[in-house]
C-alpha cells in the first residue's frame, strides 16, 4: 500500500514484505519446478556429451564412436529410455531438467517423437555441428533430422504408445525449439565473434540450411531460437540452457 505525504509517496513495510515474498516464491518455484526437455539431433552431434555435462559439469573427453547411444527392441519396437534429473545453475538462475539420451541414427528418429509426445516435452534442443556446412552425407543427415522433427510437429505425425499419450497428443506442441550449433570451437571464426558480440548469431551461415524449416515453425506459431555451444569443453552450455528455460 502507498501513502502520500505532500506529494511524496512511501511504500508501507507490509506491502514491501508481500512483494518480496512473492518474488522469492517465484524464484523458488522456478528453481525447483522440473522442466521436461527433449534433446535430439543426428548422430555424433553431442547429445550424449550434453546429457553427461548437465549431470556433471566439466571438460570432457571425446566419446568414442563405439560408445554411441543405442536402444534395444521389445515386441518389435525400440524401448524409450527413462529421463534423468539434472540441475543447471547460471548467474543466480537455477533450473531442474528432466531429459533423455536418445540416439541420433535415422532408425531412432521415431524415438524423438515418441519421447516428445509421451513426456509432453516443453522445450526442444536440436543439436547439429559444423559438418552441416561441409556437405556430404553427414550434412544431409543433420538437415534431414531437423526436417523430420519439424514435419512431425507441424503435421502432428505422432505415434502414441498408449491411450493417455494419444489423448495428450491431440493438442500437443512444444513451447520453444532451440536450434544449437554445437562444437563451436571448430567454427568460431572472426565472423562468428562479430555476430556473437552484436547478438546476431542467427545470421551465421551455419544456420542457412535450416532457415526454411525455422520459417515453417514460425508460421505454425512455434517460437524458435538459435545458439552456439561447445559441450565437450563446457562453453556456453549453462547460458544456453538457462536461456531456453527462462524464455
Amino acid at each position: 500500500m502507498q501513502i502520500g505525504f505532500g506529494g511524496l509517496w512511501m511504500v508501507e513495510p507490509a506491502s514491501t514484505a508481500v512483494v518480496g515474498a512473492m518474488v522469492w516464491g517465484k524464484a523458488f518455484f522456478n528453481a525447483w519446478r522440473p522442466r521436461k526437455v527433449g534433446i535430439y539431433g543426428a548422430g555424433l552431434t553431442g547429445k550424449t556429451t550434453l546429457d553427461r555435462y548437465m549431470t556433471t559439469p566439466g571438460e570432457m573427453e571425446e566419446i568414442p564412436e563405439d560408445e554411441r547411444t543405442t536402444h534395444f527392441k521389445m515386441i518389435g519396437r525400440y524401448v524409450l529410455p527413462k529421463p534423468t534429473r539434472k540441475r543447471i545453475s547460471w548467474k543466480g538462475e537455477k533450473r531442474v531438467v528432466f531429459s533423455s539420451d536418445i540416439g541420433g541414427q535415422e532408425r531412432f528418429w521415431n524415438l524423438w517423437i515418441d519421447d516428445m509426445v509421451n513426456r509432453q516435452v516443453e522445450c526442444i534442443v536440436y543439436l547439429f555441428d559444423d559438418r552441416a556446412i561441409k556437405g556430404g552425407e553427414e550434412a544431409l543427415q543433420q538437415i534431414a533430422g531437423f526436417k523430420y522433427l519439424v514435419d512431425a510437429i507441424i503435421h502432428r505425425q505422432y505415434r502414441y504408445r498408449n491411450f493417455k499419450s494419444r489423448w495428450k497428443g491431440k493438442n500437443y506442441a512444444p513451447n520453444l525449439i532451440m536450434l544449437v550449433a554445437n562444437k563451436a570451437d571448430r567454427f568460431f571464426d572472426e565472423t562468428a565473434v562479430m555476430l556473437w558480440q552484436q547478438d546476431r548469431i542467427g545470421e551465421h551461415k551455419i544456420f542457412d540450411a535450416f532457415r526454411d524449416d525455422l520459417i515453417r515453425l514460425q508460421k505454425a506459431g512455434i517460437p524458435t531460437r538459435r545458439s552456439f555451444m561447445a559441450t565437450r569443453i563446457g562453453w556456453n552450455v549453462e547460458d544456453t540452457m538457462v536461456s531456453l528455460l527462462t524464455s
